[in-house]
């Protein structure tokens, strides 16, 4: 702001400059204007720069305190990071879910794991494998109910369903026929539940538990439990279905064990050809049948025997080569028939080579090797060599005697004694699923 004293000096100035002696008029209240000009000049510009201050400092408090007048105050960096309830949960959710999925792909690999166990006939681990899947599923199964699957069970009741009837497989094949039931009629209850009666699940698990009374003797109920099985299979997938052929071969297999020959027969050739149609010429399962066949054509023509003995021993060979278990039981099976034909050096020469298998993959301290041993011995009394005979008899007792078995328990511990007893392994150790 500039005052009138400022604009009278630069008047002054632009008018000359005066003597000493020369007063111009009224100087001494130009004089006393200028001087008061001067002075409120600098009393102004003090003023406007306190009022300027002023502001500027209420402006810093404002924005300190939040409560005078300008731009808001800023939020502290922290406050973006808040996490809200919801999210929270959320997270607890999505991490509670990541370690389920995690818990059922590692039960889903045991039991996968135990599958081949199985198959190896490594039954112990098998029965601890299946076990420890079954937790799981159970314990995951009863969480999914409190998240709203009750009503139907829970999420995971087939997995539940289907391991406890492979422990039943499992425990069945160790000789605990009484747990095996107990497990299958588990499994059983759940399926039937549900499923309903005509699943095939429930046709499955009643054609296991048929074995199971055979396996206790108990031949009328397995009778009766493999033909609910094949009656519900042939209303759901028909005759030309693999489950039909297995509910087929389960009831020629009890007709075996009656000593009903001739029915065995032609349900073992019905599940030949049903076979042959559906598997082709070189399939295990057809192996299998043409085993099942041999053993009932023991009983009336041991020379067509022999060549559904031949039939399956290729096929088998061609699956797994010659150093192979199920090689060697069909080379058991295949001296007992030459050993009918009373061709002894040849049932020898037969017996020796399932024998070596059995050594090479079991070792000698197994029950297949300590039946083979007798059998050669039986060979070799028939021929009148007593002397031979007694060697491999002592043989095999004394691997009796290492395992700890004694007395009627042993040939039917045997699996080739099991094959000539209830059928072919690969038809008869129940059905495993995964």
């Amino acid at each position: 702001v500039v005052s009138e004293g400022g604009w009278h000096r630069g008047e002054r100035a632009m008018g000359g400059k005066h003597s000493d002696d020369e007063t111009p008029p009224n100087h001494s209240a130009h004089h006393k204007a200028d001087e008061k000009g001067e002075n409120g000049d600098a009393e102004h510009r003090d003023t406007v720069e306190k009022n300027a201050e002023s502001k500027v400092r209420g402006r810093r408090g404002g924005q300190q305190k939040g409560d005078g007048p300008g731009k808001p105050a800023k939020k502290p960096w922290s406050s973006g990071l808040a996490i809200k309830p919801a999210e929270v949960l959320l997270a607890v959710l999505v991490v509670c879910v990541g370690f389920c999925v995690w818990q059922k792909q590692a039960a889903d690999a045991k039991v996968a794991l135990c599958a081949q166990r199985h198959e190896r006939g490594e039954y112990e681990e098998a029965l601890k494998l299946c076990h420890e899947a079954l937790v799981s599923y159970h314990e995951l199964n009863e969480l999914s109910k409190l998240v709203g699957w009750w009503k139907y069970g829970g999420i995971l009741n087939g997995d539940v369903a289907q391991t406890t009837d492979n422990l039943g497989v499992v425990s069945m094949n160790i000789g605990d026929s009484q747990v095996a039931l107990r497990y299958l009629k588990a499994a059983l209850a759940m399926r039937m539940e549900k499923l309903g009666p005509d699943s095939l699940d429930v046709a499955a698990t009643k054609d296991n538990m048929g074995l199971v009374y055979r396996q206790m003797g108990d031949l009328d109920q397995a009778m009766s439990l493999h033909k609910e099985a094949l009656a519900i299979r042939l209303d759901q997938v028909g005759e030309k279905d693999l489950s039909t052929v297995q509910s087929r071969t389960s009831i020629a297999n009890v007709h075996y064990q009656l000593d009903d020959y001739d029915a065995a027969l032609m349900m073992y050739r019905r599940v030949l050809a049903v076979q042959e149609e559906l598997l082709g010429g070189d399939h295990l399962d057809l192996a299998g049948t043409l085993q099942n066949l041999a053993q009932v054509k023991k009983h009336s023509d041991l020379n067509a025997s022999w060549e559904l003995y031949e039939r399956s021993l290729a096929i088998i060979v061609g699956i797994y080569g010659h150093n192979h278990q199920n090689v060697a039981d069909t080379l058991h099976q295949m001296g007992g028939v030459q050993l009918g034909m009373k061709k002894h050096d040849e049932a020898i020469e037969t017996y020796h080579q399932a024998l070596e298998i059995y050594s090479s993959l079991l070792g000698h301290s197994h029950p297949d090797v300590a039946a083979t041993l007798t059998y050669i011995g039986e060979a070799h009394e028939k021929k009148g060599e007593t002397t031979d005979a007694e060697d491999f008899f002592r043989q095999s007792v004394e691997i009796w005697d290492e395992i700890g078995v004694h007395g009627g328990e042993r040939l039917a511990l045997t699996r080739a004694e099991a094959a000539k007893e209830y059928g072919i392994v690969a038809s008869a150790w129940g059905s495993f699923g995964g």
